[in-house]
């Protein structure tokens, strides 16, 4: 299983800052970066030296996370040929009044009703999900996601997640995978 690091482009908004509190509370094996004024190749080479193997760029417009940039670390520093475009985040402060935080779970597991393999693992990389069943987890600290389309046609995917107990827990996401070119003048 992959070690993610998530971190914000720079001067995030407060929300975004809670963001990233709220999904690496609910991603395993994660861990927030603080980027502060590092320029990316900095940011990323560090990550990869604290042997995180995937990091996630949260970039925010007008105060709100917006668009997300993924990077593989685990051989040479490569910008994924795709992002995940946010269409609504909802915080768990903002549906829940309790101040119950998820614990960084060991294990994730995805159940899904996205027809579209890619979309599937693409969102598998972004959230640390496993490929271990249930049945393997289920006496260890786990969150459920759960992902289904809310807009086939548009491709815009609801995530939710919940704990062993079925509580909701983390940020509710409504998101969507594109497809980008990117370029090897990275840095």
């Amino acid at each position: 299983m992959n070690k993610i690091g998530f971190t914000t482009s720079r001067d995030p908004s407060k929300k975004t800052r809670s963001f990233i509190h709220d999904i690496i509370s609910v991603v395993p094996r994660s861990k927030r970066i603080v980027r502060g004024s590092m320029s990316l190749k900095y940011g990323l080479t560090s990550m990869k030296n604290q042997g995180i193997e995937t990091a996630i760029i949260i970039n925010s417009v007008k105060g709100n996370p917006n668009f997300v940039r993924l990077f593989s670390l685990s051989s040479d520093i490569t910008e994924l040929p795709y992002a995940i475009k946010f269409r609504g985040v909802t915080l768990s402060r903002e549906y829940t009044k309790e101040k119950k935080r998820q614990n960084n779970p060991a294990y994730s597991i995805l159940i899904s009703t996205l027809d579209h393999p890619k979309e599937e693992d693409i969102i598998k990389k972004f959230l640390g999900v496993s490929n271990d069943s249930i049945e393997k987890i289920k006496d260890k600290n786990y969150v459920t996601v759960y992902a289904d389309y809310l807009d086939k046609d548009e491709g815009i995917i609801f995530i939710e997640f919940l704990d062993k107990e079925n509580n909701q827990v983390g940020p509710r996401l409504k998101l969507r995978v594109i497809d980008r070119e990117v370029g090897n003048d990275l840095f």
